[in-house]
């Protein structure tokens, strides 16, 4: 018959076994060094890291990474029938050259057009356009105002926690959205070497990554005298799963910083995170 002590050292054994198998196991890295907010969600565990409380909690100008929903609002009022419709260009002369050109969805989010997201922003109109960011509960939900401009200086404004859990409901279908709209808008996000960031701002976020990881995400520039504000905001798919993040930042007053930080800040915090 067995004795006592054997059962004892059997189970010292498993407890042993399983305390070096959850030592070994990968934990979440520390927060980065990161000049503003910086939030990085797993979305199958909703583990998140945060670099600031304080910087996240802050609601600010959305800027161009508005254009997320607004694409999804766009398509689920019929504003826009796809994304690959082609709006022509009025011949207004915009400094920057890539938005001098007809332009569809999915080159208008890559470019970061403004012109095309001002003309479907009067299509869809402030009450159209209000109900549908209460129903994506995003930020302060307020069209009012310039209906060209009300994500520009105007009232509408989300801190990067709230883009942090936009983003988190929208890849993981949560939103009251088709699932072939939704699909659509995720495509225009999928990162490349067309987009906004790698041509007018010269970083890289196309890639190719660490094993074969895909980045998609869209920035966001507002310049103000109080300190131009940047984001980029988005999602990585990579062998270690799904992740969602926010990088927001607003810069001391005076010039210009470039590359924009949100932009930077964000590859380098994905780097150490090991997802790029």
């Amino acid at each position: 018959m067995p004795q006592p002590h054997r059962f004892a050292r059997a189970a010292l054994l498993v407890v042993t076994t399983l305390a070096s198998t959850l030592s070994a196991a990968e934990t979440p890295k520390p927060a980065p060094a990161h000049p503003g907010c910086f939030l990085l969600m797993d979305l199958k565990t909703g583990t998140v890291t945060r670099n600031d409380a304080e910087k996240c909690a802050k609601r600010l100008v959305p800027a161009s990474s508005f254009k997320v929903p607004h694409a999804l609002i766009a398509l689920e009022t019929g504003v826009v029938s796809s994304t690959s419709e082609v709006r022509k260009w009025d011949g207004t002369k915009h400094a920057i050259a890539m938005w001098n050109q007809d332009q569809t969805m999915d080159t208008a989010m890559r470019r970061s057009a403004l012109w095309f997201f001002q003309g479907t922003a009067k299509q869809i109109g402030k009450k159209r356009m209000e109900e549908w960011l209460k129903r994506f509960h995003y930020g302060t939900a307020d069209a009012s105002g310039d209906i060209t401009r009300f994500w520009l200086g105007g009232p509408l404004r989300i801190s990067p926690d709230e883009q942090l859990d936009f983003l988190a409901r929208m890849y993981r279908g949560e939103l009251p959205v088709s699932p072939k709209n939704l699909e659509a808008v995720k495509a225009t996000l999928v990162q490349g070497p067309d987009t906004v960031a790698s041509i007018r701002e010269g970083i890289n976020m196309g890639g190719p990554w660490k094993d074969g990881a895909v980045l998609s995400c869209k920035t966001g520039t507002y310049p103000q005298s109080e300190g131009d504000i940047t984001w980029l905001v988005g999602h990585v798919a990579s062998p270690r799963g799904n992740y969602v993040f926010v990088s927001a930042v607003q810069s001391p007053p005076g010039k210009r910083p470039s590359p924009p930080p949100a932009l930077a800040a964000a590859i380098d915090a994905l780097k150490a995170q090991g997802l790029l």
